[in-house]
């Protein structure tokens, strides 16, 4: 993809975000307003309050992170008493939880409509980092806030999927389509592929961030540094072509 012709479509693909968003938003009130109807008066005020907690907790783990937010800030952010907080979370962490529950859902609608028609491991891999940085300008600081290791932030298993877990998930699923199709080496290990390309992009996005880079450019640089590590290649030997895995296990013991 050509990258006047993918701002192009950029521009296009914000376009019919915005009004998919504006339809979303309406039709979500529209649902809340059937919803709130059906609801006696104690249930509606605890959907109500739980939404006001909720956007209270993502505006303040955005702004500060999680360690500098308090249960208590998220009450006084959400215009409740504080042991309304205690009503719908056990503690900081269950809210953050569902926190980046919603950020993941999110993100997941934005990639199904980027790649519903992609017709090859390029097409796809571009399409999704596309739609992760769309949905980044889309909601500022809502990635990197959810990708807030939890494992430092509780001693158990805290028996949820957090998002860094859901979207190696969804580069996994990726792979594993395009290994069926002949299209990504047969013997990746399409789990841990799907890690690192989430910290990759994590990282690779920050960076770019920083230094201001050209957004498609570091798109199309990222797609073509992701398929060389993923694709096979072909090359010619004994007069023909002939198809050669880009990893080899062997090799990582071979001096």
């Amino acid at each position: 993809m050509k990258i006047e012709e993918a701002g192009s479509r950029n521009q296009e693909s914000a376009e019919a975000e915005v009004l998919d968003t504006q339809e979303n938003e309406a039709a979500v009130l529209s649902a809340r307003s059937a919803e709130g109807a059906a609801l006696s008066g104690g249930a509606k005020r605890k959907l109500e309050s739980r939404r006001k907690l909720m956007d209270a907790a993502r505006r303040l783990f955005v702004e500060r992170g999680y360690h500098d937010t308090r249960p208590q800030d998220i009450s006084k952010a959400a215009g409740v008493g504080h042991g309304t907080f205690y009503l719908h979370f056990q503690d900081k962490l269950d809210c953050f939880q569902a926190f980046t529950d919603e950020a993941a859902d999110e993100l997941h609608d934005f990639v199904k409509r980027y790649t519903a028609t992609a017709g090859s491991l390029r097409e796809e891999i571009h399409e999704l980092l596309l739609a992760v940085f769309e949905y980044s300008d889309a909601n500022p600081g809502v990635l990197s806030a959810a990708l807030t290791d939890v494992s430092v932030l509780s001693t158990g298993d805290t028996g949820r999927k957090m998002p860094v877990d859901r979207w190696a998930d969804v580069w996994a699923e990726l792979l594993e389509k395009w290994k069926r199709c002949g299209e990504a080496a047969e013997e990746l290990d399409v789990r841990m592929a799907g890690y690192l390309i989430v910290g990759a992009i994590k990282q690779g996005g920050a960076y770019g961030y920083r230094l201001r880079l050209d957004r498609m450019k570091m798109i199309d640089g990222m797609t073509e540094l992701f398929v060389r590590a993923l694709k096979k290649i072909k090359r010619w030997a004994s007069g023909k072509l002939v198809e050669e895995e880009t990893y080899d296990e062997t090799r990582l013991h071979t001096r």
